[in-house]
């Protein structure tokens, strides 16, 4: 799975939704570390996903389990465990935390896995922008989301269970489309080489066409086009934006560019769709 550089770095936050320190604790945050051995015993819960990197975990009866990405590891309050990162590799996790009496609550109403300290999900750029998106929920959170957030990291604990119960049925290629078709449907205005994006996915980018023509239909390149083009559609009833505005803010290269594609895919310039929904 390919993760941008710029995620290799310890980036955390955390906060108490009330005064008691143990159970009031929220947290979650990108660790990297160097080679390590380390014993472990929480009074708290944490969970953390291998990203990158490889290691073991030892239960208390010497038991080890070989780490590497995809596997999750879970720090159950008061049971004790060692972890090794070997640093043969550029280590990061991702983890959360919250008190012990949620982690049983939701333990025992299974909706997380108490019984295995650790367990297999596939990598996949999904559960990566899930990371990305707490993390950022949390550094944005004002005083009146703290709450939120704990909702948010139950969520998340749910979501990673609900990936290994369908390790068997997940399809790494079909998550990879469907994180590309939402890249190329946001954000027009940026620059989006989708060679670029196929690395993300650890393909070629004539793999992913091809993966992609499959599924959609169409190409990238296609599919993007038609996004822009579909979004022209609607600013175009917008009588305060320039047909030269729109073209800018979809992305194109200029306003000739932009009224060649329209006419391709709509049948008609610009301007004449204009005047005809006005």
């Amino acid at each position: 799975m390919y993760i941008p550089e710029e995620l290799f770095k310890t980036d955390t936050c955390y906060y108490h939704i009330n005064q008691k320190s143990i159970e009031g604790i929220i947290s979650c945050g990108f660790l990297t570390k160097k080679t390590e051995r380390r014993l472990h015993n929480f009074i708290y819960y944490g969970g953390l996903i291998v990203l990158s990197g490889k290691g073991k975990y030892i239960s208390e009866d010497g038991q080890i389990i070989e780490l590497e990405p995809g596997y999750f590891v879970q720090r159950r309050p008061n049971i004790k465990h060692t972890t090794v990162v070997d640093g043969s590799e550029p280590w990061l996790e991702f983890y959360v935390c919250m008190g012990p009496s949620i982690y049983n609550i939701l333990g025992q109403i299974g909706i997380i896995n108490t019984v295995e300290p650790v367990f297999k999900i596939k990598p996949s750029p999904i559960i990566l922008n899930q990371c990305i998106k707490l993390l950022t929920s949390f550094k944005e959170a004002k005083e009146k989301d703290i709450k939120e957030l704990f909702i948010k990291v139950q969520s998340f604990l749910i979501s990673i269970n609900s990936f290994y119960e369908q390790l068997d049925l997940f399809s790494e290629e079909d998550s990879s489309i469907n994180m590309l078709c939402d890249t190329l449907s946001h954000g027009f205005d940026k620059m989006i080489d989708i060679k670029e994006e196929a690395k993300k996915y650890n393909m070629s980018y004539e793999k992913l066409r091809k993966i992609f023509k499959k599924r959609i239909g169409v190409s990238p390149h296609k599919y993007l086009i038609i996004k822009r083009i579909n979004e022209a559609q609607s600013m175009l009833h917008n009588p305060n934006l320039t047909i030269s505005q729109i073209a800018e803010m979809l992305g194109f290269y200029d306003q000739y560019a932009f009224s060649n594609q329209f006419k391709k895919i709509v049948g008609m310039s610009p301007k004449k769709f204009r005047s005809e929904v006005s």
